[in-house]
């Protein structure tokens, strides 16, 4: 596929998907939604809906959880710990994300001030996708992200979701990240390493027009428009929106343009008394030329910006390094108080991931273009100085149900559900010849184009029971149990590493037992300790060897105890972290042959401090700071991609519609690789953005709202991540700091 084509000649599978979702949201935005997850008490002619109950430890209405009080520490805190919480817990609300996320930032950029959290994004601040992510150590790879509470399924080979296909940061009313396996009740496929929970903004309670746009550095161009229904009283209360926005960039490395259109709409409804209809979809199409990482000889000689090149004989030309990606996500939610204290929640969804990239064979390194007799539709062609790449593509059709029930008891809460999830993928990849329109070729007569050639699914059970129980006042105990079994299975004409014919079937279930203990000593000071066991399957990759292993599942036993305290001047929370990683899967390459195998374990330890103190009204101090020790337990090795420390600080200002940030992140020093020893060291570095705005009232209510950003303001240029190696096997590939950047953004509320 030709890059100018990657809007106008969608496949008939991805039509399907995105027909269905603009008539779905059609139908919301004209018929309206309700705020929140239910409302509170309906009337015929009122626009109050009812409120059906939460599903909390402390039953319906847990009063630790509701919202902070404006004009307090907790309501202006760029994140801070909830008093409900029974584990490690950073919350980024809504406040600090309309005053100072940049709105072309993707969610995994929100969470990145939150403690013993790095984030890189190499091309700027939301352009493409994030690079990599971890918390506490633990990859992208090894925790869930979802979204309304639903995991957002990802590659069918690690579990990791492509944050940049997804959901965008004017669709989003908080993000939560969770830095434990939660409890029985908390479902996905890697509770393993913790969970970022997003959650869509509530709809609004007056019709509104909602233009906004965003210009700024590397020729980012943003603009959007939202559109709220208001409450329409004729449906009983329901409100909805429907929110568009295109995104067009340059990127800080050179030639990473980036094309983003994004759909988002919510729709949420009461029906009779006791029931609310939630109704969530989106639509994604990017298009981006993307950098795979460049050597440390390259960005001195060619700069800290050095992506991709506009030589065609080169395998790393921009016009030979593209992805194209069509991605959609629905739910649909019926939750319903069944009176006497049940309440059920069912929740149906569907997602899709549509990605088809051409790669050069070896960019930025040092393979050899083509020269000699290959084969091109078998014939032998004479080839000098071709350059050679790849075509890759990749999607899947995910889809699953989520079932939880509550019932409210004298003694506490029960909780049970089960979520079911099936996911099925095609994926391939061929040899081409880029510099002659993408031609397959082979390397002998009897040879196949094709690297690898595979159908994959995956299946997954997760039952789970726990109870909330009350035994004392201020006490929760939630002991829980949860049961996970995940089926992989592969048919390959081509395997992936072997290429020869594999067909497997692997299942991968544990117990995964949990209990937490949350007790208020006093009003805004809460206390918790928690055990849980974590799970994760093995990658796809264990079955794409000659024979394949019957490997135990990665596990982690999570131990961890802290405490909350918050008052309206300040809000602190600090906790101590022990985690046993076990059944680690490690590798080996036996006479060419990939062998894997459970190869021992683990250790991730820590502290983690959080708080923010309001020094004055509207002016506020935000700081937090980690110690993260992981090392495998025989060697005493560090694990790659994890930093020793974290850290975070920066006054805030609030007040009369103005408001201002300065944070600065600290990532401390770590290693690209750990197998077999540490290898690739990279330095500390810090960063800081800047965020100003001023919220202008207008008439009726209404308003506008100018915002200015600069992220990286001291322009650091540190590498900050090794993205593998060259094609020898041991040049490494680098990712730095994208370079100053400064946004401005405007948005009205009509």
């Amino acid at each position: 596929m030709k890059a100018k084509d990657w809007m106008t000649r969608p496949s008939r599978k991805r039509r399907r998907p995105a027909l269905c979702l603009r008539i779905t949201l059609a139908a919301a935005l004209a018929g309206g939604a309700v705020r929140g997850v239910a409302a509170q008490a309906l009337n015929p002619d009122t626009s109050a809906p009812r409120d059906i109950g939460t599903v909390s430890a402390a039953g319906n209405g847990d009063a630790l959880s509701a919202p902070p009080a404006p004009g307090t520490a907790a309501a202006a805190a760029p994140s801070r710990a909830p008093l409900d919480a029974t584990q490690p817990t950073s919350l980024v609300g809504p406040r600090f994300i309309d005053r100072a996320v940049i709105p072309t930032q993707n969610y995994d950029s929100i969470i990145k001030f939150t403690p013993s959290v790095q984030n890189v994004e190499p091309v700027g601040p939301g352009l493409q996708q994030n690079f990599y992510q971890t918390i506490r150590g633990f990859s992208y790879k090894q925790f869930n992200s979802t979204f309304d509470g639903i995991v957002i399924p990802g590659t069918i080979s690690s579990f990791a979701p492509q944050s940049g296909a997804y959901f965008m940061a004017h669709d989003i009313g908080s993000v939560e990240v969770d830095r434990g396996p939660g409890t029985a009740s908390t479902t996905g496929y890697a509770t393993f390493g913790g969970t970022v929970s997003i959650r869509s903004k509530p709809p609004l309670d007056t019709f509104t027009v909602n233009p906004y746009g965003t210009i700024g550095s590397f020729n980012t161009k943003l603009r959007g428009i939202e559109v709220d229904s208001g409450v329409i009283p004729r449906l009983g209360g329901a409100r909805g929106y429907l929110d568009l926005e295109q995104v067009d960039s340059d990127g800080y490395l050179t030639n990473t343009t980036t094309r983003r259109i994004n759909v988002f709409g919510k729709f949420e409804a009461p029906i009779g008394e006791s029931t609310l209809l939630t109704f969530g979809g989106m639509y994604n199409r990017s298009f981006t030329h993307t950098p795979i990482g460049a050597t440390l000889d390259q960005i001195r000689r060619l700069g800290a910006n050095y992506g991709l090149n506009n030589d065609p004989r080169s395998q790393a030309y921009r016009g030979y390094n593209y992805d194209a990606y069509s991605t959609d996500f629905e739910y649909l939610r019926v939750k319903s108080d069944l009176g006497d204290g049940w309440v059920i929640e069912e929740t149906p969804y569907t997602a899709s991931y549509y990605h088809n990239g051409i790669v050069g064979l070896d960019p930025n390194g040092t393979t050899p273009n083509l020269t000699g007799r290959f084969f091109i539709n078998g014939r032998a062609t004479a080839l000098s100085n071709a350059v050679p790449g790849r075509a890759v593509h990749s999607d899947f059709r995910d889809y699953g149900n989520l079932l939880r029930v509550t019932k409210d008891t004298s003694y506490g809460q029960a909780r049970a559900g089960l979520w079911f999830d099936r996911n099925a993928a095609n994926v391939y990849r061929t040899n081409i010849v880029l510099s002659r329109s993408n031609v397959s070729y082979a390397r002998t007569v009897a040879g196949s184009p094709y690297d690898y050639l595979y159908h994959a699914n995956l299946t997954t059970y997760q039952p789970y029971f726990e109870f909330a129980a009350t035994p004392l006042p201020g006490l929760v105990i939630t002991p829980g149990l949860k049961y996970t079994s995940i089926t992989r299975g592969l048919d390959a004409p081509i395997n992936q590493g072997t290429r020869v014919r594999a067909k497997y079937d692997r299942t991968y279930d544990a117990l995964q037992p949990s209990i937490d203990a949350r007790y208020t000593f006093a009003k805004g000071l809460v206390g918790y300790v928690q055990a849980a066991r974590g799970f994760l399957a093995p990658p796809l990759g264990v079955l794409q060897t000659l024979a394949p292993q019957s490997l135990s599942p990665q596990d982690t036993w999570n131990y961890q105890v802290g405490a909350t305290w918050q008052t309206d001047r300040f809000t602190v929370s600090g906790d101590l972290y022990y985690i046993d990683f076990g059944n680690r899967i490690a590798s080996r390459n036996v006479g060419g042959t990939t062998i894997y195998f459970n190869g021992g374990g683990a250790v991730y330890q820590g502290v983690e401090l959080e708080g923010t103190a309001r020094v004055t009204e509207g002016l506020l101090i935000y700081a937090n700071a980690t110690v993260n020790d992981t090392h495998y337990k025989f060697s005493h090795t560090r694990l790659a991609a994890s930093p020793d420390r974290t850290a975070a600080i920066g006054p805030l200002i609030d007040r009369d519609g103005f408001s201002a940030s300065l944070l600065a992140k600290y990532i401390g020093p770590q290693y690209g690789q750990d197998t077999p020893v540490n290898a690739f060291k990279l330095k500390s570095y810090v960063t800081a953005d800047f965020a100003m705005g001023y919220t202008l009232p207008i008439l009726n209510n209404r308003k506008l709202d100018f915002r200015l950003n600069a992220n990286n303001i001291a322009d650091d240029h540190s590498p900050i991540f090794l993205n593998g190696t060259a094609g020898d096997g041991k040049t490494g590939l680098f990712f730095t700091n994208a370079g100053r950047s400064v946004f401005f953004s405007l948005a009205a509320s009509l």
